[in-house]
């Protein structure tokens, strides 16, 4: 099967009276003047939205176009015209049901989107990052085999159990074995499985909560020793990364052991009851950290554990989140790569609804607009030279990610605004960062 890249519109992202898309459009000059894409705004019903062709599987304009002008181009899906055929009959702007092919009054020929040949101008055009290019081809020609069972014992709606699965087919697809090791938590319970059930097809190994990266380095060391080449996988709860278990984590970024870490990051213990970690959020209630008269909260700011690793010299350092896969696959892809200089760590952001008091079905909205209000920012860092993967020029505002949860549900104006403090100086460090790598090349 054939997957292809889709332009994506957020509708409810769209701007009133925005028409950058349009206007971007209309500069690309290859369909003399024409935009391919439209602003659509209809206050009375509150829509503000753009439309343009959605590059039919089955085009309805292909199939009543007399000369055979349209066609579908099996290599990258976009439904095109071949300029040279068309006759400007108009019949392909009639029957498409979604308004997505318009008519050039100057050429007398229709005209469409073709995604500016891959690289959509209207994308980077739009003030408000409604828009935005997926390129599925990418994400999916580095996916391998689902080793991990379809039937699992987490939660409905687990961002661990989507992440960990995402990443398992990326790290196993070009046939290197691979080596999991997991310590107490939920990601553990997923890679070993309960009870009797085992749950990942391949070798695997669990650890207490204190020795986790130390004994991953035993294990590679083993296979270094006998000759035989081997990717070795650690997937660590947030509890166990940034707390009981960072001494030792600490030590093999140190001593540059060649290993993979994703620290699958839910802000909490959520496996023994949702009791506060250092990657707890500010403000947020866990069961340790109370919302009443007295508390209303997490009081403190929160361990900012892969800038911590980046700066002390890992080999890569990355923030990858369950919403933007076309980052995460680039990332892993390089991890792959990196590992064989040193240590490699990934921080995965890993919505549980859960802990987070939400419904099972907001997983990936939630890990989306943590990155969109730069809540949860993506970035990454070789050899402490960093760089904004996803920048977001104009952050949503950060009740749009807050409002999808329970746990922040007792926040007050000024206490989202404490928390927006928190986080846009994170951001602007992380920013501040990038900036100095790029004048000192």
């Amino acid at each position: 099967m054939n997957f292809h890249n889709i332009l994506r519109i957020d509708y409810g992202q769209c701007a009133s009276e925005c028409n950058a898309c349009q206007e971007a459009c209309e500069r690309e000059g290859n369909r003399g003047g024409v935009g391919v894409i439209k602003s659509l705004h209809i206050p009375k019903v509150k829509f503000h939205g753009a439309v343009t062709c959605l590059q039919c599987a089955i085009p309805m304009c292909q199939d009543i176009c007399p000369t055979g002008a349209i066609f579908k181009d099996e290599e990258d899906g976009v439904v095109r015209i071949n300029q040279d055929r068309c006759v400007g009959c108009g019949l392909c702007t009639v029957v498409c049901p979604y308004g997505g092919v318009f008519y050039d009054p100057v050429s007398q020929k229709s005209v469409k989107c073709d995604y500016c040949n891959g690289d959509p101008k209207c994308v980077a055009a739009c003030p408000q990052n409604a828009l935005s290019f997926q390129r599925v081809n990418l994400v999916v020609s580095h996916l391998g085999q689902d080793t991990l069972s379809p039937a699992m014992g987490q939660c409905q709606g687990c961002g661990t159990e989507l992440g960990a699965r995402f990443a398992l087919r990326n790290l196993m697809a070009d046939g290197e074995d691979v080596v999991t090791a997991g310590g107490p938590g939920c990601s553990l319970s997923m890679l070993q499985g309960t009870e009797a059930s085992v749950s990942r097809l391949g070798p695997g190994i669990a650890t207490f909560m204190t020795n986790l990266p130390s004994t991953m380095t035993g294990v590679k060391r083993y296979y270094q020793k006998i000759g035989k080449k081997v990717r070795c996988v650690i997937f660590g709860g947030d509890g166990l990364t940034a707390d009981v278990g960072f001494q030792p984590l600490s030590g093999a970024v140190e001593r540059g052991e060649k290993l993979i870490y994703i620290c699958d990051d839910n802000e909490a213990y959520m496996a023994t009851g949702i009791q506060r970690s250092s990657t707890t959020p500010f403000k947020a209630w866990t069961t340790t950290t109370p919302v009443g008269k007295q508390k209303r909260g997490k009081g403190v700011v929160p361990k900012y554990v892969p800038l911590l690793l980046a700066l002390q010299g890992a080999s890569y350092v990355a923030t990858v989140s369950i919403s933007h896969l076309e980052d995460f696959t680039l990332k892993l892809e390089k991890a792959k790569r990196k590992v064989e200089e040193g240590f490699c760590y990934l921080h995965m952001l890993a919505p549980c609804p859960t802990g987070w008091r939400a419904p099972i079905d907001s997983t990936v909205e939630m890990a989306r607009m943590a990155v969109e209000t730069n809540y949860f920012p993506l970035w990454e860092a070789e050899g402490k030279r960093f760089q904004m993967t996803y920048p977001i020029a104009n952050p949503r505002p950060l009740e749009e990610f807050t409002k999808l949860m329970g746990r922040f549900g007792h926040l007050s104006e000024e206490e989202l605004r404490d928390m927006e403090k928190v986080i846009r100086e994170r951001v602007t460090f992380i920013e501040g960062l990038c900036k100095l790598s790029e004048q000192n090349p």
